[in-house]
């Protein structure tokens, strides 16, 4: 068994220094999953007068300036992927950042203005604070190509799609760094996110070992995200099974009830609990530990109860951004910790400082995992 563990960690390193060599380059030639791979700077035509004609991850081609001064993000993942990448070009947040999202997210960037989101987004404020593009990050069909179009009308501005689809993380951030000129810092990030994937993907957990896991969310965390659905993406990922074997009806989570969470009787449970009620996903945790409704799942009987770590976003979902990469490592070392091949604590030490831009001491990083770090 550990000849067969050290050979696996051979393979990977392999697979990896492959990757990096290659970098953004055949990140964009592979365009896994939504993309379109034409968006290598390459694929940019100059067409004088500072712009360039570029073609977005949805295929659609459109003209932009040279140099992008700001961006405004149609919603929260595209304000997660400016502020990891460009924090400087970020226009705006599009809600209030409550004290925890402050915890982490550096001071000069507490006080941007909230242009709101969906149906709640001021355009008027858009217009006036006059940005260079609309970046939106969504599910790359038909329906989003309209959306970005009609945005367009509306902002006078070119709206510039990308996929949402976490695997595909690598190639939106390539895409950004030809977008803003930052192809180094997009490098960076794009490699840890492909090294992420690559390691945790390898690690070749046997069916009869896999965890089961209930995912929960709200202030009874009993909203789940079933099995398939972009808000468990994580769960499927990290080579778990999702309890929640449900059908998705019209939206992406589902209401259970306790007695259909009793009914799984899941090896793990992992709740968010609910930031607007300020419910961190420990005292989550704790709630479910000691309701006396809960005491004969074998979760709470093992102690294998979890909240996710919330600062600055949720490690596993709201939203379902790149917030979820090192959440993708938080959980694998939780519940398959024999198979790793890495150091839990210095990835995620790596991820805060390439993707939010903040060097975590370790009584900070015992802060996040116990949902007590403080602004």
């Amino acid at each position: 068994m550990q000849k067969t563990k050290r050979l696996l960690a051979l393979v990977l390193a392999l697979l990896l220094a492959l990757s990096l060599l290659s970098g953004c380059g055949q990140t964009q030639n592979n365009a896994p999953n939504g993309g379109t791979g034409e968006n290598s700077a390459a694929d940019e035509e100059e067409t004088g007068s500072g712009q360039r004609e570029i073609t977005d991850m949805a295929g659609r081609t459109m003209t932009v300036p040279e140099e992008i001064d700001s961006a405004f993000s149609t919603g929260s993942v595209s304000a997660i992927y400016l502020y990891t990448l460009v924090p400087d070009k970020l226009l705006g947040w599009n809600y209030e950042l409550n004290d925890l999202e402050k915890s982490v997210i550096l001071e000069q960037y507490h006080d941007l203005p909230n242009f709101g989101q969906g149906d709640a987004i001021n355009y008027e404020a858009v217009i006036a604070a006059n940005p260079t593009i609309a970046f939106h990050v969504a599910a790359i069909n038909d329906g989003t190509i309209d959306e970005a179009d009609t945005m367009a009308e509306q902002l006078g501005i070119p709206v510039v799609v990308v996929s949402s689809d976490l695997l595909d993380a690598p190639e939106v951030y390539c895409f950004m760094g030809d977008l803003f000129g930052v192809e180094e810092q997009a490098e960076a990030l794009a490699a840890y996110a492909e090294e992420t994937f690559n390691a945790i993907s390898g690690l070749n957990i046997p069916e009869e070992e896999k965890v089961r896991i209930y995912y929960g969310n709200g202030e009874d965390s009993l909203e789940t995200a079933p099995a398939g659905s972009s808000h468990g993406q994580i769960i499927d990922l990290v080579n778990a099974v999702n309890v929640a074997d449900l059908e998705l009806g019209d939206g992406s989570r589902v209401q259970i009830s306790a007695e259909q969470l009793l009914a799984w009787d899941p090896d793990v449970i992992v709740v968010n609990g609910e930031p607007k009620a300020d419910l961190t996903g420990s005292a989550a945790a704790e709630k479910i530990l000691n309701d006396p409704t809960y005491a004969t799942l074998k979760a709470v009987q093992n102690g294998a109860v979890y909240g996710t770590p919330n600062a600055p976003f949720s490690w596993v979902d709201r939203p379902p951004g790149p917030n979820r990469i090192v959440g993708m490592r938080w959980l694998a070392g939780l519940i398959y910790p024999e198979y790793l091949n890495y150091d839990v604590d210095e990835e995620v030490k790596e991820f805060f400082q390439l993707f939010y831009h903040v060097d975590l001491t370790d009584e900070q990083l015992q802060q996040l995992y116990n949902g007590t770090l403080q602004a």
